[in-house]
């Protein structure tokens, strides 16, 4: 499948990883195979989710269990997220998340190699035998789930990002041992350029893990861990169809409907991580929250389900809150009821976040239109940290 004639993505294939791919020969285990991938039509492509979830909802602590869900990209994309779609291999068992989740992928991580090699089939149309080739693409899961999928080290490295070679910080003074990445870091001594930020690169952690292993003492490599990021190879890397870099997105859902947004209101409401307002002006009273979370109930009383399920007050009772919840309530619901209340500098930002939001979540994107995109986005980044 080539590049839209228009110029838009719609779909993975019309991704610049897929296009690649397409000119490279597949390797498993480091060995080049006599055939590209996706050079026939009848080529799979899919990918696995990973997320992790509680039994008892009750109970925040636990138990939890972590099932293993393969889509299959080859269906139409109109029908390939459903439910009825959707391939179960297996649920990771609790009480708690896998410390090595490599050694529960092992299995599927074999059967990559078989379909990458290419399994016996028949096609009933053309009355013929053929090799049945499929490849993982784009493996997708909660933040924490990935970082134990591709071994690194996350929130708790001073490179704690997958994607870039961005540096963090921590507050020492205060005994703080997470690290947070600020484009400008405290005292100005480093400033991060958002639209060019050190991109990380698939080789790197080979390179590092090479690094490690040479390492003589258990400290030394520690420390090596902890200043790239990076602690060894990660899971699912027998076939080179994916990017260990660029070819793990971070997943909508958890970013921004589990985290970016329900921290903003947080903020708002003066509720997040004991953060007070400095000299900002941004913080409203419990009692206009009060009211926005009673306005909140009576502005989804009418609307039909299929839309948004039931929503409780925002104020004092988010326990039903869902991913769904937030994103409905922060772009439909949220810039009309914090109209007016919010400062308009802060009403206009959150409202440049949801025109940012609504663009990304479009059936399909101008070329252009992406490239537009990421600057409104390095915008309201920096906007945001002034």
């Amino acid at each position: 499948m080539n590049y839209r004639s228009d110029g838009s993505i719609s779909d993975v294939f019309d991704g610049e990883h897929y296009q690649r791919l397409l000119r490279t020969l597949v390797t498993i285990d480091g060995r080049q195979l006599n055939h590209y991938y996706f050079s026939d039509p009848r080529d799979i492509a899919f990918y696995i989710c990973l997320d992790s979830y509680l039994l008892y909802k009750w109970n925040r602590s636990g138990p939890s269990a972590m099932p293993i869900v393969l889509q299959l990209y080859s269906l139409p994309p109109q029908i390939c997220t459903h439910l009825a779609r959707l391939i179960c291999l297996g649920v990771i068992p609790g009480p708690k998340a896998p410390k090595e989740l490599d050694s529960f992928l092992a299995p599927f991580e074999d059967e990559c190699a078989a379909l990458a090699a290419g399994v016996a089939a028949v096609d009933y149309l053309a009355q013929e035998e053929f090799k049945l080739h499929a490849y993982n693409l784009f493996p997708l899961g909660d933040i924490i789930a990935i970082e134990k999928m591709l071994n690194i080290k996350g929130h708790n490295g001073i490179t704690p990002c997958r994607s870039c070679s961005i540096q963090a910080v921590r507050n020492v003074t205060g005994g703080e041992k997470t690290y947070y990445v600020p484009l400008m870091q405290p005292g100005g001594e480093n400033t991060w350029d958002p639209t060019d930020l050190p991109l990380r690169q698939h080789s790197q952690w080979a390179e590092t893990t090479c690094q490690i292993q040479a390492a003589p003492t258990k400290k030394m490599k520690n420390e090596i861990a902890v200043e790239s990021g990076i602690k060894g190879m990660p899971a699912l890397g027998h076939v080179g169809s994916i990017d260990y870099a660029r070819g793990v997105p971070w997943d909508f859902m958890h970013l921004l409907f589990e985290n970016v947004v329900p921290n903003l209101v947080h903020l708002w409401m003066g509720r997040f991580k004991g953060l007070d307002e400095g000299v900002e002006d941004f913080i409203l009273s419990k009692k206009i929250w009060d009211q926005i979370g009673e306005e909140t109930v009576a502005a989804v009383k009418n609307i039909p389900s299929a839309f948004v399920r039931s929503l409780k007050n925002i104020s004092n009772n988010q326990s039903n809150y869902t991913a769904e919840s937030w994103a409905f309530w922060f772009m439909f619901v949220g810039p009309i009821l914090l109209h007016g209340r919010l400062l308009a500098r802060y009403h206009t930002h959150y409202c440049d976040l949801v025109g940012i939001i609504k663009t990304c979540i479009e059936f399909s994107l101008k070329r252009d239109d992406i490239e537009h995109l990421h600057q409104r986005i390095v915008k309201w980044v920096e906007e945001y940290e002034m």
